[in-house]
């Protein structure tokens, strides 16, 4: 076993060296380290099993530690050594990719022993679910660019024949009637790849903790939105404070909700976006999140199928209705979850549908 020790209390030192000693015996190699950033340097170029680390040291106060760890790229587990006043900042950490932690004050070798084993263990579980996203992500990148060319080529080609055959006078109703289902179908294509891809990425994406102007999302989808529809589209809404999350997830969960309400619309669409901040019960505790809704003026939506709504590739019109993947609100349903937030629909059929999103 060999172990990286960053710790500078010389009576915490020889405690725990005894402890891996007597835990891991002749096997255990320890190099030990008094300031953070030589046992940080040592852990990137280093063979190690698992690193101790203190959190406060001459070089880096508490706080500063904290950032460092839950910043660093590394395949070795981490076990943060405590003290039990600093037992709240340790849980913290857990979330940030730290493994374990040990307070000082109640450490033994059969203690120590049993949590490195299982931060190896957990480590290497970590690593190999971190490697399969890697893997999931390529693949989505991959299928995005490898099926989106053959479709494009499939549509030039079309196109070309199509102008072929018109030259030579041969194109009757009938035929511009079958090129026109075949563009639409290699639009459906297109669009099944891409909401695919953004179903799939959905969950591979941290949600993130940045500070996201809801504001300017929304006019940059109106702008979007009317140049791409070249209809009429009537976006109202109020000023948003800022949410937290990943912008570019909630720019997909927007738009998603925003072409939705324009596609299942037979008049001018009218959206009306509202924001409010509600109380929510947690355990014993009251939570203040964002309620934001988005209303529409579309067919809505029948109440039997209200629950299912969220399913992958659950469509309640034909492509001869309205194109589409089915994908759209299950991709929000995935961003909601990723944000730890919620989503719910009311809707009448013939009087259009409100989304409300809650946002911790």
């Amino acid at each position: 076993m060999k172990v990286l020790l960053i710790e500078d209390n010389p009576d915490h030192l020889e405690l725990i060296k005894e402890c891996c000693l007597g835990a891991f015996a002749d096997d255990c190699q320890i190099d030990i380290f008094t300031m953070l950033s030589a046992g940080l340097e040592a852990l990137h170029v280093g063979d190690f099993d698992i690193a101790l680390i203190d959190l406060c040291l001459p070089d880096s106060n508490i706080e500063n530690t904290t950032t460092a760890l839950k910043e660093l790229k590394t395949t070795v587990p981490i076990i943060v050594l405590t003290s039990l006043q600093y037992d709240d900042v340790g849980q913290r950490m857990i979330k940030d990719g730290v493994q374990d932690l040990l307070p000082k004050e109640s450490l033994h070798q059969t203690l120590l022993q049993r949590m490195v084993l299982y931060a190896i263990e957990r480590k290497h579980h970590q690593v190999e679910l971190e490697n399969r996203t890697v893997n999931q992500q390529t693949f989505c990148r991959s299928l995005s660019h490898d099926f989106k060319a053959p479709i494009r080529n499939v549509g030039q080609l079309t196109g070309l024949l199509k102008e072929q055959l018109a030259e030579r006078d041969v194109l009757d109703s009938d035929d511009l009637f079958l090129f026109e289902n075949i563009e639409s179908r290699l639009q459906t294509m297109n669009y099944l790849v891409e909401g695919l891809y953004d179903y799939i990425l959905t969950d591979h994406i941290a949600a993130g903790n940045e500070a996201i102007d809801l504001n300017q999302i929304i006019t940059e989808l109106q702008q979007i939105l009317s140049s791409d529809n070249k209809i009429n589209i009537s976006i109202k809404s109020h000023s948003f404070p800022p949410i937290k999350g990943n912008r570019a997830q909630i720019f997909m969960l927007m738009q998603n909700i925003l072409e939705n309400a324009i596609k299942y619309c037979d008049v001018d669409p009218i959206i009306t976006i509202t924001h409010a901040n509600i109380n929510k019960r947690a355990a014993l505790n009251a939570v203040l999140s964002h309620q934001i809704k988005i209303c529409d003026n579309g067919i809505g939506i029948d109440n039997r199928f209200i629950n299912d709504i969220f399913e992958p590739f659950r469509r309640l019109h034909s492509d001869f209705e309205y194109q589409g993947t089915g994908l759209g609100l299950s991709t929000v349903k995935r961003i909601m979850n990723n944000h730890k937030g919620e989503v719910s629909i009311q809707s009448e059929q013939g009087k259009g549908t409100c989304i409300t999103l809650e946002f911790p």
